[in-house]
């Protein structure tokens, strides 16, 4: 199981969520594969960005990555 997470200002690592094409809420962003997942972290953070960039502010610079669940360790 992989799971996509963000650095936050306090340098934790935080779960993102997971929505579907409709927007909708889904929990947080775990995944079978790690293609999956990369693949997910990659429309999260393009998401993210023309959000912002529709409402006129600069794109961000997320810090995304995506971790290996093994049980409730998690591995970079």
């Amino acid at each position: 199981m992989f799971i996509v997470k963000k650095l936050n200002k306090n340098g934790n690592w935080d779960s993102i969520s997971l929505y579907d094409e409709n927007n909708s809420f889904r929990g947080e962003a775990r995944f079978e594969s790690k293609k999956e997942a990369e693949a997910y972290l990659k429309l999260y953070k393009d998401r993210v960005n023309k959000y912002l960039n529709a409402a006129g502010k600069a794109k961000t610079r997320l810090k995304l990555q995506v971790f290996e669940m093994d049980g409730e360790s998690m591995t970079e």
